[in-house]
């Protein structure tokens, strides 16, 4: 095969060209060569690092980049995916099965990232709006299909490649990943939709994964949502249920229904699902009683109290419902005591405020000061009559 302008040498070392037959790997298909020789990326990887591959000056350099790899690979992820995941993205929501009709096809980097990988996609619309997915395998799977065809599509799995390359350690095997699908002509009997969110968890090293196509959770917090906030729970995204609390969905998360929550000010968040408790979030307990104690905010003060008395009222009821259940016990436990010392700090300072009343009536007290005033006024006409009638007996002499 000729290769016109390539640069062989290099091709060769990273095992993308073969040595003895100047051909491209056999390890590479046809529409991953044909996308290479086009601008596309190649990504592969080893146990320590990831490498991506791409041509550049009118195809005559080859271009090579070494990414530390810390993720172990995900039997759901293509290799530009996991990329997307280690470089870019906290989390990752990719849509796993989908029907619709399609509304293009073509090629383009993965999520829109111009460092990742350009690769195959098809793009479908349905009642719930469009989805994309990305794949080099898309490419031959598509031939029999075209715009304004209805499809069902599921990605059912990962492909892998080895790579052979020279590296300054010696000969070794790279790994690429890519996207395997099934897909056929659009059936309503058999229509099919699954959603997955994955994360890494910098813990276990390891890329975490959660089914969210029946996430249908009506009420956080008491907080009714909106169908366009549950879509957006539903691809991993914050949704903020008010000034104080937002909620994701998090594969991490350590509860049972996967939400995780944050505070963004202080006060107390609890997160109820509906089906069960999965966890509290007692935030700035500290924070508040300063507050309170130094700049005198009666009033968030009071709504610190209240939402205390809410949360133990719900930790009571959810401590009959699971009795068995040591950590509402223990959440209980911390909100109780917490509660106990807002309340006396609240009775001490109303004694010091009826102490200064107090003090202030007797010092301040208006009444008080005009009869003062009325007793200072009687004496000195009572002086000046008296002084009247002592001068007028002296006349009379």
């Amino acid at each position: 095969m000729e290769q016109n302008n390539l640069p062989l040498d290099e091709l060769k070392k990273f095992g993308i060209i073969n040595k003895e037959t100047n051909e491209f790997s056999s390890k590479l298909s046809k529409a991953d060569i044909s996308a290479f020789k086009n601008g596309a990326t190649i990504i592969a990887e080893d146990e320590k690092n990831r490498l991506t591959f791409a041509l550049k000056d009118n195809n005559s350099r080859l271009e090579v980049n070494v990414y530390n790899k810390d993720i172990i690979n995900h039997k759901e992820l293509s290799s530009a995916e996991l990329f997307e995941l280690a470089s870019q993205k906290p989390n990752l929501y990719k849509v796993m099965a989908d029907y619709g009709v399609i509304t293009n096809i073509g090629k383009t980097h993965f999520a829109d990232n111009p460092q990742n990988e350009l690769t195959h996609f098809v793009e479908i619309e349905n009642e719930r709006g469009k989805t994309v997915f990305y794949g080099n395998e898309l490419e031959e799977k598509l031939k029999d299909f075209a715009k304004g065809d209805k499809i069902q599509i599921e990605n059912s799995g990962i492909s892998k490649a080895v790579i052979t390359a020279e590296t300054s350690e010696g000969i070794k095997d790279f790994t690429k990943y890519d996207n395997v699908f099934e897909i056929k002509q659009f059936d309503d009997a058999s229509k099919k939709f699954q959603s997955k969110v994955f994360e890494y968890n910098s813990t276990t090293k390891n890329v975490m994964d959660i089914d969210t196509t029946k996430l249908e959770y009506q009420t956080i917090n008491g907080i009714k949502l909106s169908d366009k906030q549950l879509e957006l729970l539903r691809k991993g995204k914050e949704v903020k249920l008010d000034d104080e609390l937002t909620v994701q969905i998090s594969p991490k998360a350590d509860n049972e229904a996967k939400l995780r929550a944050s505070s963004r000010t202080l006060l107390i968040a609890s997160l109820a699902i509906d089906g069960g408790l999965t966890f509290l979030l007692v935030k700035g307990i500290q924070r508040l009683h300063r507050m309170v104690e130094e700049n005198r905010k009666q009033k968030e003060h009071s709504l610190y109290k209240t939402e205390l008395e809410k949360m133990k009222s719900f930790l009571q009821s959810k401590a009959e419902q699971y009795p068995d259940n040591k950590k509402i016990i223990s959440d209980l436990n911390v909100v109780s005591k917490e509660l106990s010392n807002v309340k006396s700090t609240t009775s001490a300072g109303k004694q010091q405020e009826k102490a200064d009343d107090s003090v202030r009536l007797k010092v301040n007290d208006y009444d008080t000061y005009e009869d003062a005033n009325r007793k200072k006024e009687e004496e000195k006409r009572e002086f000046e009559e008296q002084r009247e009638e002592s001068k007028s007996r002296g006349r009379g002499r």
